[in-house]
C-alpha cells in the first residue's frame, strides 16, 4: 500500500502545485520558466491547469477517505498513466521536460496499480 500513499501524495504535490502555477498569472522569474514550458497564458493552459487541479483534489480525497482509497486509485492512476505516456508521443519538442516528468510519474503509478492488482483488492 505504500506506493498507493506515495503516488497520492506525489499526486497532490506535483499537480497541485503545477496547477496553482499555471492557473494564477504570475510575475518574475517564475513567470518565464513557465512561459518557456508551457507556452502563454492561453485558453488551453487553463483547461490543463484545471485538469492538474482536478488530480491534485480526487488525490486527496482517496488519500484521506478511506472508503475511497482504492476506487480513486483505479480510476485515477491509469488515467494519468495513460495522459502521461501520450505527452510522450504529442508533445514535439524534445527539449521540454513535462514529457519526462510524466513518464517517470506514470511508472510510479503503474507500480501502485501493479500493487493494488497483487493485493487482490479489486472492486
Amino acid at each position: 500500500m505504500s506506493f498507493i500513499i506515495i503516488s497520492y501524495i506525489v499526486n497532490i504535490l506535483v499537480a497541485g502545485v503545477m496547477g496553482s502555477l499555471l492557473f494564477f498569472n504570475l510575475k518574475g522569474k517564475l513567470k518565464e520558466r513557465i512561459l518557456k514550458v508551457f507556452g502563454e497564458n492561453t485558453s488551453g493552459r487553463q483547461i490543463l491547469a484545471c485538469l492538474y487541479l482536478s488530480i491534485a483534489i480526487f488525490s486527496i480525497i482517496g488519500l484521506f477517505n478511506e472508503t475511497y482509497f482504492f476506487k480513486i486509485a483505479l480510476f485515477l492512476f491509469p488515467f494519468q498513466i495513460l495522459y502521461k505516456t501520450l505527452t510522450l508521443i504529442s508533445v514535439k519538442d524534445k527539449s521540454n521536460p513535462v514529457p519526462y516528468f510524466n513518464l517517470a510519474i506514470s511508472i510510479l503509478h503503474m507500480i501502485s496499480v501493479y500493487q493494488i492488482i497483487q493485493s487482490g483488492i479489486l472492486i
